[in-house]
């Protein structure tokens, strides 16, 4: 531990740039954070009456056990509720029966019994909890190298299906399988347990999974992958573990994960990079430990407005016990969603800050992460890859919501999608980041090297989690490009 700090001191001072970025992104949650105290304060009402909850009631809940929904309420029969916190309390409780993932739409309805007392109907709309899902996948990193670099070729396409049996009992419990096809194969089985004791706080997750690859990147060069192909499987990756969490109140959770895995690389990957897994290994068997401290205040999770999220995870691989690897990671991932009321009622921000160290210096090229994976991106180099050993980085948004409303499209034959949210946002955004690589040889253009991008977009948010941006981004590079991503920026 004491070696990670020392790394993500000594990347804080790598460059004058990095005291630029965070005295950028206190102001700018500072600025968020005032826009929001104004928004806040109102005019009290003369009058403020305050009520008993008489009754909590559940109405629509088929199949959903009620102390499932009844976990996630801050309020109880016999606690008080005042007439000026109505609002701001019904809703805070209806995000947080929404972001189990049971329901389309979740209101809370209150019924004045007499003067001095109020009954509660929670009203639900379950959501589809049985389904296979058709899979269309990209054997590349992400839909822009797909299109831009392998010229979008659908023989690099991975198909197949998974299958999701939500709310298993009636619990909240969640079986996934997962069998992809064509370009390369995957084959995934996981159970959660969201509560395996009375007083509903600790939860279990298993998983095992296999993963083998015709097609692997053994190398960055000038920030692209290398890759390298064959008939037969060049890399096999398997998988086993368990997870443990514990949530003990509505927005704190820990986890703690044991894993087993075995990789294994064909020596055609080894002689093209002998540090693929570091001295010319063909394999690595080894556990692994991973923690995480989650903290999240957000009001929907999938596509936030306003809250904020904090996550610290923890991982060491290795554990003094393998001879393959010994590389240990800590990462940081706080953000900040603030609606602008005060300027106007459709105007939200955001703002992220995300960082990571880990040692060794030197590491397996498979287990290193720079940026250029997943949600870690800075906007308009989509197509590069950052290699490195540390790395910080900050995203700004500003929305402007152009429309939000539900729709009934009775033309849909399952009762559960006839109801759909369509929400789209026009968005500006700002990224900046730096990574810090000890090895840069073939990679030196952006590592070590302060990167910024902007640019403007349209994101697109409907039922069943689904996110989709259109961006247009210019980078530090004064390169340009329009991008498509599925997950939320920020």
């Amino acid at each position: 531990m004491h070696t990670l700090v020392k790394h993500i001191i000594l990347l804080l001072h790598r460059t004058a740039s990095v005291s630029f970025l965070a005295t950028l992104t206190l102001f700018f949650t500072f600025f968020t954070a005032k826009a929001q105290n104004i928004a806040n304060t109102t005019t009290k009402r003369d009058s403020i009456f305050c009520y008993i909850i008489k009754n909590v009631t559940l109405t629509g809940n088929k199949r959903t056990k009620d102390f499932i929904i009844t976990r996630e309420l801050d309020f109880r029969p016999g606690d008080s509720i005042c007439s000026d916190n109505f609002t701001k309390r019904f809703e805070k409780n209806g995000n947080r029966i929404f972001n189990t993932g049971l329901f389309i739409s979740v209101n809370i309805v209150p019924s004045f019994a007499d003067s001095n007392a109020v009954e509660l109907n929670i009203v639900l709309e379950e959501r589809f909890y049985s389904y296979p899902i058709p899979l269309i996948g990209l054997a590349d990193r992400n839909f822009s190298e797909w299109w831009n670099q392998r010229g979008h070729d659908f023989s690099r396409l991975d198909w197949g299906v998974r299958f999701v049996q939500k709310n298993v009992r009636g619990r909240n419990e969640t079986l996934r399988i997962r069998g992809e096809f064509g370009f390369n194969k995957k084959f995934e089985v996981d159970y959660t347990f969201p509560y395996i004791n009375r007083t509903l706080k600790t939860g279990l997750s298993v998983y095992a999974g296999a993963i083998l690859n015709r097609q692997v990147a053994y190398r960055t060069a000038n920030h692209k992958l290398t890759y390298t192909e064959d008939s037969g499987f060049l890399r096999e990756r398997y998988a086993a573990g368990v997870t443990i969490f514990r949530r003990n109140n509505y927005y704190v959770t820990h986890a703690l994960s044991l894993y087993g895995y075995n990789n294994i690389i064909s020596d055609t990957v080894a002689r093209l990079n002998p540090n693929y897994f570091l001295d010319g290994r063909t394999s690595q068997f080894y556990p692994s430990l991973h923690y995480s401290f989650t903290k999240d205040h957000r009001d929907i999770q999938y596509y936030p407005l306003k809250g904020y999220y904090v996550d610290v995870d923890l991982e060491t691989n290795g554990l003094g016990i393998s001879p393959d690897i010994n590389y240990s990671f800590i990462k940081l991932d706080i953000a900040k969603f603030t609606p602008l009321n005060s300027i106007h009622r459709n105007l939200f921000a955001a703002v992220g800050l995300r960082g990571k160290a880990s040692t060794p210096d030197k590491q397996p090229f498979f287990n290193q992460r720079g940026l250029g994976y997943d949600k870690e991106n800075i906007s308009g180099y989509e197509l590069y890859v950052i290699d490195g050993q540390h790395f910080v980085m900050t995203k700004m948004h500003l929305k402007w919501q152009l429309f939000k409303f539900n729709t009934r499209m009775s033309g849909i034959p399952i009762e559960n999608f006839k109801n759909v949210p369509l929400a789209l946002y026009f968005k500006l955004h700002a990224d900046a980041g730096y990574v810090s690589n000890m090895y840069p040889i073939g990679n030196e253009r952006f590592a070590n090297h302060w990167l910024n991008g902007f640019g403007a977009g349209l994101d697109f948010a409907t039922y069943y989690d689904f996110v989709i941006r259109f961006e247009y981004s210019i980078n530090g590079a004064g390169e340009t490009g329009f991008f498509i991503n599925f997950k939320a920026g920020i």
